[in-house]
């Protein structure tokens, strides 16, 4: 079994990162991961593309700020993900009766 590939070019490369923005996004938008019906592959970096080239500054500048813009957007998302399970877990205590045993063990 072999793992992901790595890109081979700077537009692979950042093909493949926007692609991962667009999941993020998705799923900050409440979007469940696997909803989409396509699986997206881990991303790799390459160690061997060389150094970006000039006219795909611009495009990996912008993002670049997506990106910052997402990782931002998380801790929000968790937060207001959290005190829904919270809210869960109250109401679920509080209409929910204790298990009662079914089964009691008179040979111990």
């Amino acid at each position: 079994m072999s793992g992901p590939e790595r890109p081979g070019s700077w537009t692979e490369a950042l093909d493949r990162l926007e692609a991962h923005a667009d999941h993020a996004e998705r799923m900050l938008q409440g979007t469940p991961a696997g909803a989409t019906g396509a699986a997206i592959a881990p991303w790799l970096p390459s160690a061997d593309l060389g150094p970006l080239p000039n006219e795909l500054i611009p495009r990996a500048r912008q993002l670049l700020a997506r990106q910052q813009r997402l990782m931002a957007a998380i801790p929000a998302v968790l937060a207001g993900t959290r005190r829904q399970q919270q809210v869960t877990d109250r109401v679920g205590r509080a209409t929910t009766l204790p298990p009662t045993p079914v089964y009691l063990d008179v040979t111990a």
